[in-house]
């Protein structure tokens, strides 16, 4: 049986670990939400308990039932709280949880006598205790609750029931066993349940211009269930700080350069929880939460500048060094999502340095075959190219320099010389390796290279508004010239073109190279196919190209990501 083409049982797999995987985030992530609910229930159960105690089933108004409706109302109280107000809730919460362990106290010693009712209330209200405890104090916290409740709990036992004679000493050991036992499954489980793990992050190389850390702002997103993002980092080029929000990605993304202030800030972040309205910040600092005012939190200029109100920022460190992350519009947002935001990180680590080392892989597999296609280029091209050059000035000796035919062969012949010399740069670049200490000037190679284009296709190549020099490496500039010279070629046996004009530019986080000519353009100029073999070649270089076109004129924009060169 299938549904949809899914196998049923493949699908009811699928639909439990999905479910799984939602009930484990939300248990940390909303922890604030949980321990609230937990109380409520705990309520609820104690309301329960007082009004079927016998022999009347009805409120008595008595010290429990006093206990348990004041009980009851502040449990309701916290849960209004921990929906309204994160920042009240985490101020509180070790507070509210005292208040849990008092109640729990005062019902054990004011019972006359422990009957089996009263065991399992009592042994509720220890899992929430100890559950809460979890999910706010570290381990060390956690383990003097632990101890705490279960030696109040074995000195009522020991001291007070035992010497009345209400239990004898089997049921005795039995109890105190049974909160032992579930004092160890409480803690451990809660333990687990923090440690659970995301869904493995696998994120595509981003747009040109973007750090790499732009590939998990969706896995984030998805993540928080956020509804916006802000994505912030420092420009090794020019060291400023620059922002790009999530909704302009879809398109050609234009990143916005912050003032001093706001870098000074970046600089100084830590993972925060804030809200600006309230200007209340909750910091996760040395495996632990901490309550600040917002204006004392590093990173205040920042979302100032930013202009946003309430969200969750994520450090995202790799190779490029650390960048931030600023969710927005995260439905119920609690000081749980800290918690979140260590998975999230740890996940994202581990998916960049899988990219990275996938990358690297590449490049590796990539440098063997550079070197075999060397030596086959230097085997046969090089050689044939070499002979041929050897016959036409043998030729050209045999019928004369000053002949027209001889001029003719002497023109073939230069040609064949700067073929030849292309032919061996390019075989020096397929030997090169990308950790090549090396730089070249994009701009003066460029502009060499313009004599040559302009001889072998008889017309005019130009370079003009280019910026005065852009350092690449050795093999990145023989990419380029190689893109501009198919470019060139392209203008002349498509377009018919007599004149080209070549830009090089350096922008933010991207090389922009632009080759125009004079030529009759594209056939359809509102939708011009772009040159297949350009455009594999930039998007082997994670480069993209934008192709302008009008009767008389065509542009050909490309433009290659900054790190390409790096």
């Amino acid at each position: 049986m299938s549904v949809g083409g899914i196998p049923k049982g493949s699908l009811r797999r699928d639909i439990i670990g999905r479910l799984s995987n939602l009930s484990q985030l939300g248990y940390f992530a909303y922890s604030n939400l949980v321990i609230a609910a937990s109380r409520t229930i705990c309520a609820f159960v104690l309301l329960l308990f007082v009004l079927t105690e016998a022999p009347v089933t009805a409120f008595r108004f008595d010290f429990h039932d006093m206990i348990a409706m004041a009980y009851a109302g502040f449990a309701v109280l916290t849960l209004i709280m921990s929906f309204k107000s994160w920042y009240l809730d985490f101020t509180l919460s070790g507070t509210f949880i005292v208040i849990d362990i008092v109640t729990f106290v005062i019902l054990i010693a004011s019972r006359a006598a422990l009957d089996a009712s009263t065991v399992i209330l009592a042994l509720w209200f220890m899992a929430h205790v100890l559950a809460g405890s979890v999910l706010r104090w570290r381990s060390g916290a956690v383990l003097a609750v632990a101890v705490s409740v279960n030696i109040f709990w074995i000195a009522d036992i020991v001291l007070f029931e035992l010497p009345r004679g209400t239990v004898g000493e089997a049921v005795a050991l039995r109890w105190i066993f049974f909160s032992v036992l579930v004092s160890l499954i409480v803690v451990w489980t809660s333990a687990q349940m923090l440690r659970a793990s995301l869904p493995r992050f696998a994120g595509d190389a981003p747009r040109a211009g973007l750090p790499l850390a732009a590939s998990a702002i969706d896995y984030a997103m998805q993540s928080t269930r956020a509804s916006g993002a802000i994505l912030c980092w420092i420009d090794p080029e020019d060291l400023g700080c620059h922002a790009c929000r999530a909704e302009a990605l879809e398109g050609e993304p234009h990143p916005e350069k912050l003032s001093f202030g706001a870098a000074d800030a970046f600089r100084k972040m830590v993972p925060v929880l804030f809200d600006a309205a309230r200007g209340k910040a909750i910091v996760s600092e040395d495996g632990g939460f901490v309550a600040h005012a917002l204006a004392d939190v590093p990173g205040y200029a920042l979302f100032t500048e930013l202009g946003v109100e309430a969200g969750l920022c994520i450090p995202v460190d790799g190779d490029e060094g650390r960048s931030w992350l600023i969710l927005t519009g995260i439905p119920v947002l609690g000081w749980g999502h800290l918690r979140l935001v260590r998975a999230i990180c740890s996940e994202i680590e581990q998916g960049m340095t899988w990219q990275t080392a996938s990358v690297n892989a590449l490049d590796s597999a990539l440098f063997r075959l550079r070197r075999t296609v060397a030596c086959d280029l230097h085997d046969s091209v090089a050689h044939s190219l070499a002979g041929a050059r050897f016959l036409l000035g043998a030729l050209r000796s045999r019928v004369g320099q000053d002949s027209e035919i001889g001029r003719e062969i002497g023109t073939i012949k230069d040609a064949l010389d700067a073929e030849h010399l292309h032919v061996r740069r390019l075989i020096e670049q397929l030997r090169e390796t990308d950790s090549d200490p090396r730089v070249r000037n994009l701009v003066e190679d460029l502009d060499a290279d313009r004599a040559t284009l302009a001889s072998r296709w008889q017309i005019a190549v130009d370079l003009l508004d280019s910026d005065f020099r852009v350092e690449v490496p050795v093999w990145l500039s023989l990419e380029v010239q190689q893109l501009v010279r198919e470019a060139v070629s392209n203008g002349v046996r498509h377009g018919r073109a007599s004149a080209v004009t070549v830009k090089c530019r350096r922008r933010l986080g991207t090389i922009e190279i632009e080759v125009s000519d004079n030529g009759c353009g594209f056939p359809d100029p509102e939708n011009p196919v772009p040159p297949h073999s350009i455009g594999e070649r930039l998007a082997q270089l994670g480069g993209s190209l934008k192709v302008l076109s009008s009767p008389g004129s065509t542009r050909l924009r490309m433009y290659i990501p900054s790190r390409a060169a790096d």
